[in-house]
């Protein structure tokens, strides 16, 4: 009875401040070390209370402690926190024992783990601690700047967009660059899309051949390793978060109005009569077409997750649910998804166990087919809808689409009969009729379920085995509507697309120590088969834009190009040994064999072994003197191969293509040709890398850096080469060619205060990377141009990067009498003078020259968390440096152009002028600097046997984003445009803008 009163007490004081117990006793002690030094300063607090004292000079405390409470909890910097039972003692004498939690931190290392002290390849680890509060849809645009050797870009602003991930560097040129993606062990063919962020526990990611060589063909550009929650035994756990956010555009066009073109051209002495005429006409229009904001709006997004775990003695379970629905800031883009994760493990007996994790998932997206520039160029006096004014010039009704082509006297006879000038700039649509009537909608479908079975054969020895399927439909909608473009005829596209990918996995694990031994060891086989079917279809001839179906249409054909049954299969084994001697001396050693239907039979086996070794020299007797400041101190080194063989199927073989053929007596018979030249020679693209890294501790680990230095090389590089057009095609799939990539990765973290009510830790991330063509097969160099109709040049050469902007350096550009003065106005003419670089007088490919490159040559960030009582606040910057875009924007935007995109009509006889696509005039610095994340919460300090916790928080993303000052774009990341091949790599046209988000949210736990 007397307990019952105390713990009723206990409740009710707990949830009324400042009230004090009726009785209290003394407890008093001395608190050591383990070499039995005292500890001044340590934290004594009875826990359940806000009761607490620090030990003095020699380590002593006294605390008074209130009848009914059972536990004293002893806690100092650099040592595990001990809880001790009071057990009616008066005098409790703690020894501390030293914590080594970022040295005994267990890492993902991918079919299996290892103690951080332990590794010896370079592996990035990320615990989630509150990446599910920061607002962003996505797992992979949490990351920015938190894991050295990552490259994280938003190439687009779209809403649910998958951002493009480079992991120490761009390592092949043809094939796929993307990192394998592995969550709970299965590797998926797909991003990380699907996965929730409240569901990740850790994110590892193996950066060099001797991590990821484990999964051999496919490790060439890294390995992000997913690991999900899992229940655990106890009552069951309920956790519910929520946020809503608001996104507006974080950069955006600065674009002249109608009066400010208007004002200067009417101040030219040479204006023309006509001219004067078409701009006072505009003019009084008395319309300002901003397209800002029409294209773009606040977005609203919001986010709902909970899940619910826990377990028994033998079985622990885990299920999450999510719904998110996430607008974009552009007009019409959005973004839904609803998923569902289920996760079981269960205990047979006490050697067997089993296990499933399932995840569903429904995305849908509706794209924007329209690229921003698009948007932006259009006249700026032009209504988006005829308003009474234009609808009395035109003919056309009052909110009814406005056309560029019902101001042209020849196309529109109530327009011209009134005599008003011809006042269009292009035969486009409008810019906001071209963004909102081209709608795609993208809908995907995920179901994953991956089941294993584990046999402890003896205490030493475990096998298990894996068997899962991940199955994805995905199916697209486009409609483009009589508005929504020049040809004002409906048309569609319609995409129904399905993968199949199944997996099974058996691996023996061995552990063991014996004396100063520790040993672990892996090997087994592994098989996976992708297939997809899809069916392409398209239809026109629709009667209006309301039914959009095919049934709908009068014409629909097969699109031969989305229309295709693939598969690929991939047949392993792998074996790896990990071993350490007094925990000082390690050695890892592994390798993988890989057969892969995309190569040919001559050559379709590919082995990639790795080996690293570490030095823990704080093991070491003579370092015992350094022992006070320096806490740890390792030396790694590793080599490794690693393939890639993410190219498409059958290409190693002559493939057949429909055709027809004509017969002597003119009859036209369809049959099938030879599509592509087979090379039954065609194999792996390897990767060999050099890895060498040091791991500083200071002061028990409150300074730990990290530094690694890489230097890979990637050979017999999977190509689609041009070969001559006698053979009878026109390229060939072949193995030639090398790629460098080195640099160095520096990560530093640094815990600057850590206090029971006060901490401070920052994390620190600097990445360089410098990438060299080292061979090109036959050519020294490969000059690549994206369009004819507004020509830009890339080069890649032996000795320089992969892909580098190649053009002429402008001289200056023409005045407005060479000019000439053309309608609109103020805008810029589409030639300038170049620079005669060589001073022969002549202006042509010898004057060319490098004017940037795509990549960067380094890229930081910087994280910072603060704790105060029940506050806190954590913030990340990141930035990007030494990259360059070639941003066409521009060229759409400020360039009046004459249809054909010739000289318009300049007199130059001595041809010393060029196109400014040509030329450095669109190739701009891409640096940046951003707040990518800010989250500041208050945790409520509540004692209820309901509400665990009880947070609310707000979070920010991109809310500063600095960008060089001749950067004129929505994005300097957005690389969104012919980037099918790394030759044209940085070119930018329209991206959509990048958003800066204001999130509020509340965290329950019950």
């Amino acid at each position: 009875m007397r307990k019952l009163f105390t713990t009723c007490v206990f409740l009710l004081m707990g949830f009324m401040a400042g009230s004090a117990f009726a009785q209290s006793f003394t407890v008093k002690g001395i608190v050591k070390d383990e070499t039995s030094f005292a500890l001044p300063g340590v934290s004594v607090l009875v826990n359940g209370s806000t009761i607490g004292t620090v030990t003095d000079f020699n380590g002593a405390y006294t605390i008074e402690v209130p009848e009914g409470m059972e536990t004293l909890t002893f806690s100092y910097v650099g040592f595990k926190t001990q809880h001790l039972q009071i057990q009616n003692r008066s005098e409790i004498n703690p020894i501390l024992k030293t914590d080594n939690v970022m040295l005994d931190q267990i890492v993902v290392t991918g079919y299996g783990e290892q103690k951080k002290s332990h590794l010896t390849g370079a592996i990035a680890k990320l615990e989630n601690t509150n990446l599910e509060q920061i607002p962003v849809p996505r797992v992979d645009q949490a990351l920015y700047g938190k894991l050295a050797g990552v490259q994280i870009q938003t190439t687009d602003g779209d809403a649910g967009a998958t951002p493009y991930i480079q992991i120490r560097g761009q390592a092949t040129i043809n094939a796929g660059s993307g990192p394998l993606i592995v969550v709970d062990g299965f590797p998926i063919p797909d991003d990380l899309s699907a996965v929730d962020m409240n569901d990740v526990a850790s994110i590892e990611v193996l950066k060099d051949a001797a991590s990821a060589a484990i999964y051999g063909s496919r490790g060439a550009n890294g390995v992000i390793l997913i690991t999900t929650k899992t229940g655990k035994k106890g009552k069951m756990k309920v956790s519910f978060t929520s946020n809503m956010s608001v996104k507006t555009p974080a950069l955006g066009y600065d674009l002249d109005n109608p009066n400010s073109w208007a004002d200067y051209a009417l101040n030219k002495p040479n204006l023309s009569e006509t001219d004067k005429e078409k701009i006072l006409f505009a003019q009084q229009l008395g319309h300002n077409y901003d397209a800002m904001e029409e294209m773009t709006r606040a977005g609203f997004s919001q986010n709902y997750q909970i899940n619910l775990s826990g377990g028994s003695e033998n079985t622990s379970y885990y299920i999450s649910g999510q719904a998110m629905d996430d607008e974009g800031v552009v007009e019409g883009n959005n973004f839904r998804k609803y998923s569902l994760r289920v996760k079981v493990d269960t205990k047979l007996n006490e050697r067997f166990k089993v296990g499933v994790n399932m995840n569903g998932s429904l995305q849908q997206r509706d794209v924007i087919e329209t690229r921003m520039h698009d948007v932006g160029r259009s006249a700026s006096w032009m209504p988006s809808f005829h308003t009474p004014e234009t609808s009395a010039m035109t003919g056309y009704p009052v909110g009814s689409w406005t056309m560029e082509e019902h101001f042209r006297p020849s196309a529109n006879p109530i327009y011209g009969d009134q005599g008003y000038p011809d006042i269009r700039n292009t035969s486009n649509v409008n810019g906001y009729a071209k963004l909102v009537g081209r709608p795609k909608d993208e809908q995907t479908v995920r179901m994953y379920v991956n089941a294993y079975a584990a046999y402890q054969i003896t205490d030493d020895l475990e096998f298990r085995s894996t068997g899962g399927v991940y199955y994805t439909n995905f199916q697209r909608n486009y409609f483009q509507t009589s508005y929504g473009h020049r040809n004002g005829a409906p048309e569609a596209l319609y995409l129904n697309q399905n993968t199949f990918n199944f997996l099974n996995e058996n691996i023996l694990n061995y552990k063991k120590k014996i004396g100063d031994h520790e040993i672990s060891a892996m090997g087994g086989f592994t098989i996976q088969t992708n297939k997809v079917n899809s069916l392409g279809t398209g239809a026109n001839g629709f009667l209006n834009d309301k039914i959009q179906l095919p049934s709908a249409a009068t014409n629909t054909w097969v699109v031969q190009d989305d229309t295709y049954e693939t598969q690929n299969n991939l047949v392993s084994t792998l074996a790896r040994v990990n071993y350490a001697f007094r925990n000082k001396y390690l050695l890892s050693v592994s390798s993988r064999w890989d057969g892969s239907s995309r190569f040919g039979a001559n050559n379709r086996w590919g082995y990639f072994p790795a080996v690293s070794v570490g030095w823990r020299l704080m093991e070491e007797p003579f370092m015992a003197q350094f022992r006070e400041v320096v806490s740890e101190l390792k030396l790694t080194s590793s080599y490794g191969a690693t393939g890639n063989n993410a190219i498409g199927d059958y290409l190693h073989i002559g493939n057949m293509a429909s055709g027809n053929y004509v017969t002597g007596s003119d009859n036209v018979v369809p049959g099938y040709v030879l599509n592509n030249k087979s090379n039954p020679d065609l194999g792996w693209e390897r990767t060999f890398e050099y890895n060498g890294g040091v791991n500083i501790g200071l002061f028990e680990n409150r300074v730990y850096l990290g530094v690694q230095y890489y230097s890979s090389t990637t050979d017999q590089l999977l190509l689609n080469m041009d070969i001559p057009s006698m053979s009878g095609f026109e390229t060939l799939w072949v193995n030639h060619g090398k790629v460098r990539n080195s640099g160095v990765e520096i990560e530093l973290t640094t815990r600057n205060i850590v206090k029971d009510d006060f901490s401070w830790e920052t994390t620190a991330t600097l990445t360089t990377t410098k990438n060299e063509v080292l061979n090109f097969g036959q050519h020294d160099s490969f000059q690549s141009t994206t369009e004819s109709k507004r020509p830009n040049h890339f080069l890649t050469q032996v000795g320089s990067p992969i892909s580098q902007f190649y053009g002429y350096r402008v001289k200056r550009e023409l005045t407005d009498e060479e000019f000439g003065l053309y309608w609109p106005i103020g805008l810029q003419a589409n030639n300038v003078y170049a620079q005669d670089l060589n001073g022969d007088g002549v202006i042509d490919e010898n004057d060319m020259e490098v004017l940037g490159k795509a990549n960067p040559d380094f890229v930081w960030g910087l994280t910072n968390t603060v704790r105060y009582k029940q506050f806190d606040l954590s913030f990340t910057f990141q930035g990007s440096h030494g990259a360059s875009v070639f941003n066409i924007d521009d060229h759409y935007l400020q360039t009046h152009w004459a249809g054909t995109n010739d000289k318009i009509g300049l007199d130059d006889p001595d041809g010393l002028t060029v196109r400014k696509t040509e030329t450095d005039w669109h190739v701009q610095d891409a640096s940046y600097v951003a707040l990518r994340n800010l989250n500041f919460g208050y945790t409520f300090p509540l004692q209820s046997e309901h509400i665990r916790n009880l947070r609310v928080f707000f979070a920010g993303s991109n809310l500063l984003y600095l960008t060089s000052s001749e950067y004129t774009g929505l994005n300097p990341e957005g690389i969104n445009a012919n980037t099918e091949s790394a030759y044209t790599r940085g070119y930018q046209r329209g991206p959509m803008p990048l958003a800066k988000s204001f999130s509020l949210g509340v965290k329950l736990d019950f």
